[in-house]
């Protein structure tokens, strides 16, 4: 039987179960609290798959679960290390001329991940900008793919990139681009509950409270009907305290 430990002769077909192999494990390793273990899995798949050069999808896959384990061990630096080298894996075979469909939507689906992933660190580092470049770059390669429902909660978290740059008016942009997403698939009330939270904080920075209120209106209505309780706290705070501006008062 193949294993990590022992890849001389190994049969290149074997390599995508092996990973996936190793990723749940890791992943076990990782909702047990064992950031370490689940690193030194991956690290080995990492060698594996350098070793044979494995599909850069696949490989990508590995690098995301060390990120994750990096980032449960509060190192973001390597964190971020580990899904660079993935994307870098990635980018040569990104628009190759000949590529079967099937793989051009592996690769436009594990880079968008990635970039994804890369954006959150940044935005917890406070790297605002460069967060909201990654996180638009990972909205088109999931738009590429039709998958909306990624699109909308990929644009919701470049808005909240943008608000916190004080970009409110880019921000608002994003946002009619995500709630025009989200509406009509199955997620659409988690989705929108958010979306529509992010425009009443945008439109009431602008003082357009008349604006906000129906937005945080809106945003209350699906985040009751999703059961998104800080989204229903937010935005029942947010109507109380502006109630004299409601049109209908």
């Amino acid at each position: 039987m193949a294993t990590l430990e022992n890849v001389n002769g190994l049969n290149p077909n074997q390599v995508p179960a092996l990973v996936m192999r190793s990723v749940e494990n890791a992943r076990v390793a990782l909702e047990d609290g064992d950031a370490d273990k689940a690193i030194k899995m991956m690290t080995s798949t990492d060698a594996l798959c350098s070793k044979v050069v494995a599909p850069p999808t696949i490989h990508g896959l590995a690098m995301r679960v060390i990120s994750d384990a990096y980032v449960a061990k509060g190192d973001l630096g390597e964190a971020k290390k580990a899904l660079q080298k993935g994307l870098d894996l990635c980018k040569p075979h990104d628009g190759k001329a000949g590529m079967p469909e099937f793989m051009k939507q592996d690769l436009n689906g594990r880079m968008g991940d990635l970039l994804m992933a890369l954006g959150e660190i940044e935005k917890t580092q406070g790297s605002f900008q460069l967060a909201a470049r990654n996180m638009r770059k990972a909205a088109e390669r999931f738009e590429v793919l039709g998958q909306k429902e990624f699109v909308a909660a990929t644009l919701n978290r470049v808005a909240l990139c943008l608000m916190e740059q004080g970009k409110h008016d880019m921000a608002l942009s994003e946002l009619e681009e995500a709630e025009g997403n989200a509406t009509g698939n199955e997620h659409e009330a988690a989705l929108l509950s958010s979306t529509l939270l992010y425009k009443g904080r945008c439109l009431a920075k602008r003082d357009d409270l008349v604006s906000a209120r129906e937005a945080m209106t809106r945003a209350l209505q699906y985040a009751m009907a999703c059961g998104n309780e800080p989204v229903v706290a937010e935005c029942e705070a947010f109507l109380g305290e502006t109630q004299e501006k409601s049109t209908v008062d």
